[in-house]
């Protein structure tokens, strides 16, 4: 008799010692959408990751641990309630990026989400991830500068060019410019372009110039030209003439001159 009690006593003692486990959300039960990224190599941009909680059990210290090769920046984290009758619970989380080079990073890129919830056989919550592709893009840190008008294609880069060109019907306007290396990758050529482009087409066309020579890191750049023709008919007045530098079909920088067409 004495031996039973001992026995159920023993028992009741290891029982009360057990924690019992809560299993935690599963990763498909938590929805992360976030936009397309478009950011020039090594900046620093503030993203926002739409964050829902579609499992009854609440999930805690969510927050951005890794985004391949970006570099995730201290930040801060929330926590989302369970869902209710009313729906899935929902949070915007906020998180700061840097850019790896521009030749290093991928179209999509996986970017991975931490939470708390539930709890292991010690009573502590379970950590679990989410991973979400996004889709990114890096851009190299090119720029346009010392864009205007100039008199002709010989007088490029000569440091005269002006804002604001006057010219007659049937003549050609030339436009300089300079594309300008300001990253740490060094740019292929045939990686950039430059579009300039005269608003109004009554008055003009527009042409595109490829950079067809490489620019080391560090500030090298290269300084070209393009010459657009005026027509015969052009209406009288005055259009905004667009200098654009892309990488395919990502708009890099830009500028906006004035084209006036005087009367004959």
């Amino acid at each position: 008799m004495k031996i039973s009690v001992l026995l159920l006593v023993i028992s009741i003692i290891l029982i009360s010692g057990c924690v019992s486990t809560i299993e935690p959300v599963k990763p498909e039960d938590v929805i992360a959408s976030i936009k397309p990224i478009t950011i020039k190599e090594f900046q620093q941009q503030e993203i926002s990751v739409n964050v829902l909680n579609n499992a009854t059990e609440a999930i805690d210290d969510v927050r951005v641990t890794s985004f391949d090769t970006f570099t995730v920046l201290p930040g801060g984290n929330v926590n989302i309630p369970g869902k209710t009758k009313d729906g899935a619970s929902s949070v915007t989380l906020t998180a700061r990026i840097q850019a790896p080079g521009f030749k290093a990073a991928a179209n999509t890129t996986t970017l991975t989400l931490s939470y708390a919830s539930g709890k292991d056989g010690k009573g502590s919550p379970v950590i679990k991830t989410k991973a979400v592709p996004v889709q990114t893009t890096v851009l190299p840190n090119a720029s346009l500068q010392f864009v205007g008008f100039v008199e002709s294609y010989e007088k490029r880069g000569a440091g005269t060019e002006l804002n604001t060109w006057t010219l007659e019907k049937g003549k050609n306007a030339t436009i300089t410019f300079s594309v300008k290396n300001n990253g740490k990758t060094t740019i292929d050529k045939n990686t950039l372009k430059v579009v300039v482009e005269i608003d109004n087409k009554e008055i003009g066309g527009s042409d595109t110039f490829v950079v067809d020579v490489a620019m080391a890191m560090g500030g090298t750049s290269y300084t070209s030209a393009v010459v657009l023709n005026v027509r015969k008919d052009a209406p009288n007045g005055e259009t905004p003439v667009y200098v654009k530098l892309f990488m395919g079909d990502n708009l890099i920088d830009s500028k906006t001159l004035t084209l006036r067409v005087k009367l004959t």
